[in-house]
């Protein structure tokens, strides 16, 4: 019963800070930066090429294509703790480029254990909806059910990723 005690609590420390980070936001972008790998804020993706004693060497192959930051100026927070005016997000580029959009239109943006993903807002009669291809997720719980591509209105979702959480 100890050691499960242990165990739990170890669990909690490394899982808690992860949560700290997740975040749901509506805002406009200020800033994308895009770096190389290997930059002091973008490590090299593969440890260096390893010569073993038996003459085997271990490579590293990889398609991403370093790193995107990206600035937004926070209008509004709808989940998670986004302190001051601006909240940057950071990621690897992945093998289709960078995915961080780069227009003056506002953007509902998600980081869930470390992932990002974002929609353009897109405002119809007072409400704020999402485009679910590109936003798939809010709290864990697929923003589109059938994947038909219809938006889905922001409140609604908070509602029901709100209400599953609680079962």
């Amino acid at each position: 019963m100890i050691r499960f005690a242990m165990l739990a609590a170890v669990m909690l420390s490394v899982i808690s800070p992860v949560s700290a980070q997740d975040v749901l936001l509506l805002g406009e972008v200020q800033r994308v930066i895009l770096q190389p790998s290997g930059t002091a804020d973008c490590p090299p993706q593969c440890p260096p090429d390893t010569l073993y004693p038996d003459g085997s060497r271990r490579i590293c192959i990889s398609n991403g294509g370093g790193c995107q930051t990206m600035d937004v100026k926070i209008e509004r927070v709808y989940r998670g703790d986004a302190k001051g005016e601006t909240r940057r997000f950071k990621s690897r580029i992945g093998e289709w480029g960078p995915s961080f959009p780069v227009h003056e239109k506002r953007i509902v943006v998600s980081e869930e254990a470390g992932e990002v993903s974002w929609s353009p807002a897109i405002e119809q009669d007072g409400k704020i909806f999402i485009d679910p291809r590109r936003l798939r997720r809010i709290g864990g719980i697929p923003t589109s059910a059938n994947d038909d591509g219809k938006l889905a209105e922001l409140d609604e979702l908070l509602e029901r990723t709100a209400t599953a959480q609680q079962h």
